[in-house]
């Protein structure tokens, strides 16, 4: 019988060897590519909303904006330093869970309130926030709980040149606007760049409305509840134009995080039950809103209708 060549047969053995190795590895990594730790198997983290059942608590912002959010300087609780229509909107939501949940309520400022929202320091905030196509990136909105007029005139009583939106491109007026407010964004778009004074305000509009008592600007455009605010503490030095007409209107609701889909489906069908039931009405007249609302239409169910 013939011998087998020593150097042949290494080889083969090598091959043998290299084989084997390589369907450990494959065997191994099939077993870890089908394991239920992989990070192929998405892990859901805890949301927003499962946190609040948990807890019995929602974790809410709030920023100055009467009479949706009233706040109160001297008061030093901050769970009791703000009031108003919002305010109670979120305190009936929580009030109506089974046990009841408590609040948590954060102060924010406007101009960092993207950044204190996904840090996580709050879930929801509750204010007549104004839907935007560019805040739609940013923030999830829920359903809108009212509709508020934009772009109203604010201009010192003795103003006898400005009658119509337009006339705010009359040569010599000059019109205040606040950085980053919807009002803003409208009349860059409907005015002569040249006659806008924009600054940014943060949480102090009267700095831009003060320039009407100043005379550093003829016109302020503003937002209904705003205008009304200034005319208010001020009723005898300005006068609002188109009120009652406003060049735009807006849709006011509370946001989240763009994450945060199942919160805002809770907030949704929470805003509808109190549309529903007349809460939102109630509210409104509690704290006089500044808004419009849609006015809803039924009609009854065949078994409900006459000659059934």
């Amino acid at each position: 019988m013939a011998l087998e060549h020593p150097v042949r047969r290494s080889k083969q053995n090598t091959v043998t060897l290299v084989l084997s190795v390589l369907a450990v590895l494959l065997s191994a990594y099939s077993v870890l590519s089908h394991s239920p730790t992989s990070s192929s198997v998405p892990i859901r983290s805890v949301s927003s909303l499962d946190r609040a059942k948990r807890e019995h608590k929602l974790r809410v912002g709030y920023g100055p904006f009467p009479p949706y959010t009233i706040i109160n300087p001297n008061e030093a609780d901050p769970n009791k330093q703000a009031s108003g229509f919002c305010i109670d909107m979120v305190n009936e939501i929580v009030a109506r869970q089974s046990p009841p949940w408590a609040v948590e309520w954060h102060k924010v400022s406007w101009e960092s309130l993207r950044a204190d929202m996904y840090s996580g320091s709050f879930d929801v905030l509750a204010n007549a926030i104004y839907a935007t196509i560019p805040r739609a990136s940013e923030f999830r909105f829920s359903e809108p709980f009212t509709y508020l007029g934009v772009g109203v005139g604010v201009v010192r009583r003795d103003e006898d040149r400005i009658r119509t939106f337009d006339d705010l491109n009359k040569p010599g007026i000059t019109v205040s606007l606040a950085e980053g407010w919807t009002a803003t964004e409208y009349a860059r778009q409907h005015l002569d760049s040249s006659r806008l004074l924009i600054k940014p305000v943060g949480d102090d509009l009267n700095a831009q409305l003060n320039d009407l008592l100043t005379h550093r600007a003829d016109a302020v455009l503003q937002d209904v509840p705003t205008a009304l605010g200034y005319k208010t503490a001020h009723p005898d030095s300005v006068k609002l134009l188109w009120l009652d007409h406003p060049p735009m209107r807006v849709a006011a609701s509370f946001i989240t995080r763009w994450e945060d889909t199942d919160m805002i489906e809770f907030l949704n069908t929470a805003i509808r039950v109190l549309q529903a039931d007349g809460t939102i009405e109630v509210l409104d007249r509690k704290w006089k809103g500044t808004g419009e609302y849609p006015v809803p239409t039924y009609a009854p169910g065949m078994g409900l209708r006459p000659g059934r």
